[in-house]
């Protein structure tokens, strides 16, 4: 198998006993890190591969996430029936040794199929920003032992809504679910975001009377559009912008 892999352009290293690493000759496409993976052969006449998370680490160094959703679609990657990737983002095959080779390209099919959903995937550079200033805020204004990363909550439709933060209440353990709302290219309103975070707020609205929830918009929009997204937004949540607020412990001290 070295030798072969040798002649097709891939680099072969030792890795322990009876185990060695493969990268291929294949980029992931965002940086030039190459696919690599590890086999092992645990006895005579069987292998075991993984990449041991390496390309979703790659992709999760741009901000790409694999939940159980994105995962299930890169494993109905046309073609691959012998490698797939498990729960844990790992790209994983095993059998026995005449089906190695093609695990291994099943393999790399699978490591490609992430590298060109990359791009679709990748947060925008402007949100992860805002959301970072944000967390930075709140965790100054109410204190880091109220602010919670990554909040979730369940919708009247059944299906869990996400939230970037949430802080808890001084006097109880009632909850402001919290999502930020970046502009676009720094001065025209997401309203894409918009729409996707009044549809979650009213989701969760209908379904939770005890908690709250709000939407903090950047500041920087025309007047008009400001106006126009506050209108939407408040229907479901209350509105404060960023650079508008002075207290945040105050605005949670009801």
């Amino acid at each position: 198998m070295s030798n072969f892999l040798e002649a097709s352009g891939w680099t072969v290293l030792p890795a322990g006993e009876h185990a060695i690493r493969a990268v291929s000759p294949m980029t992931l496409g965002l940086d030039g890190q190459h696919a690599a993976f590890f086999i092992a052969h645990p006895d005579e006449s069987s292998f075991y591969l993984t990449d041991a998370c390496e390309t979703a680490m790659h992709a999760s160094s741009y901000g790409i996430e694999l939940p159980a959703k994105r995962i299930d679609l890169l494993n109905e990657t046309p073609g691959v029936s012998l490698a797939h990737f498990d729960r844990t983002g790992a790209i994983v095959a095993s059998g026995p040794n005449e089906h190695l080779q093609e695990a291994l390209w099943d393999a790399v099919k699978l490591a490609m199929a992430l590298s060109f959903q990359c791009a679709k995937w990748m947060p925008r550079f402007s949100q992860l920003r805002f959301r970072a200033q944000v967390g930075r805020a709140l965790a100054e204004g109410v204190g880091a032992n109220r602010l919670v990363k990554g909040a979730r909550a369940k919708g009247s439709s059944g299906h869990p809504a996400d939230f970037a933060f949430a802080v808890r209440a001084s006097g109880s353990t009632a909850l402001t679910y919290i999502e930020p709302i970046a502009l676009k290219a720094g001065k025209k309103m997401d309203w894409t975001q918009v729409y996707q975070t009044h549809g979650k707020m009213s989701d969760v609205k209908m379904a939770d009377a005890r908690n709250s929830r709000m939407v903090i918009l950047e500041d920087g929009a025309s007047a008009d559009e400001f106006k126009k997204a506050v209108t939407i937004l408040e229907q479901s949540a209350s509105v404060q912008t960023l650079a508008k607020t002075r207290d945040w412990r105050e605005v949670f001290s009801g």
